[in-house]
């Protein structure tokens, strides 16, 4: 994975300890002067790190600031999907950064992550509330598939975000489409967003959000949960990790091989439900009986089996 001078600082930083790591060591390391290493030292400082610096010594980290930036994101990132991660702070838009980049061409792997959102957004073009001290993420994905196969991916990259947070011990759940659950509340949510020619995808960008820790003081509307004891950075690797696992699975064997898996843990097996579209109409009810091998969620209802490819699910009839 490319990343930047500053994170390859931070992460020297971090592995040096108690010892430290001399300003000559760095500048070597990198090829830069030992000028370039002051400015970079001193952004680290304005992000949040606590840098001790000694005379004929050098620089040793005091601590680190858990917040969703590329330094603290991209050294923790293992799966080789990853080529490279940009962000910062704070974004408009996770997702609008990714697109913007997919347009220029950039490469697939490429992540963008930030602490905080302005313009976030949910599905059907909700407003995603974005606190500071959350876990937000977006990545360019470029699937050699024709458009129509392209469908189900929504639920393998929510898949793929669960496995990643189970890792760090959260026990969460899926409800269809690519929400992510902790005991029936919203943790996290997908959001995909496309551009694609007749016979091919030319990008997609997949975005994720997720409250963490102490950041659920002002949690929004539309996340209801948050992962508890976790750096942010931490989460954010673990499920842009997860994500990548199932993005190659999706790509080599389709939504088929992963569904029972994604069925597992649905939360709404067996549930009755009322499904609505982007205008609020309810277009079926019934019950909840399994997702097809095209992400289809399959309800029972009393006009026989009814197979719906998108909606907004609300439980009870």
């Amino acid at each position: 994975m490319t990343i930047s001078r500053r994170a390859v600082i931070a992460s020297a930083l971090e592995h040096a300890g108690e010892a430290g790591v001399s300003g000559e060591v760095l500048a070597a390391d990198l090829g830069i002067t030992r000028v370039a290493v002051n400015r970079h030292i001193a952004v680290l400082r304005e992000l949040g790190y606590a840098i001790h610096s000694t005379p004929h010594v050098g620089y040793r980290l005091e601590s680190a600031p858990d917040i969703c930036i590329p330094e603290e994101v991209a050294p923790r990132l293992q799966d080789p999907l990853w080529v490279s991660c940009e962000g910062g702070m704070e974004s408009a838009s996770t997702n609008d950064e990714a697109k913007r980049l997919a347009r220029a061409g950039r490469a697939e792997g490429t992540v963008v992550v930030a602490a905080r959102q302005t313009q976030g957004r949910g599905r059907f073009g909700r407003v995603w509330e974005s606190p500071s001290g959350g876990a937000y993420v977006s990545c360019i994905l470029r699937p050699p598939l024709a458009p129509s196969a392209v469908a189900p991916l929504s639920l393998a990259i929510a898949l793929g975000a669960a496995r990643g947070l189970e890792s760090l011990g959260v026990p969460v759940g899926l409800k269809w489409p690519n929400d992510v659950e902790v005991s029936g509340r919203k943790l996290a949510g997908i959001l995909l967003e496309m551009a694609a020619e007749a016979d091919r995808v030319e990008w997609v960008v997949a975005g994720c959000g997720v409250n963490v820790g102490e950041c659920a003081h002002e949690r929004s509307a539309t996340v209801r949960e948050a992962v508890p004891s976790a750096q942010t950075a931490e989460v954010a690797a673990a499920l842009l990790d997860g994500i990548a696992v199932a993005y190659r699975e999706f790509v080599e064997s389709g939504f088929a091989g992963m569904r029972a898996e994604y069925e597992a843990r649905s939360t709404l097996s067996g549930r009755a439900v009322t499904v609505r579209d982007v205008t609020g109409a309810s277009v079926a009810e019934g019950t909840v009986v399994g997702t097809g091998d095209d992400g289809a969620l399959l309800l029972a209802t009393k006009r026989g089996e009814v197979r719906l490819s998108s909606g907004e699910v609300t439980l009870g009839h």
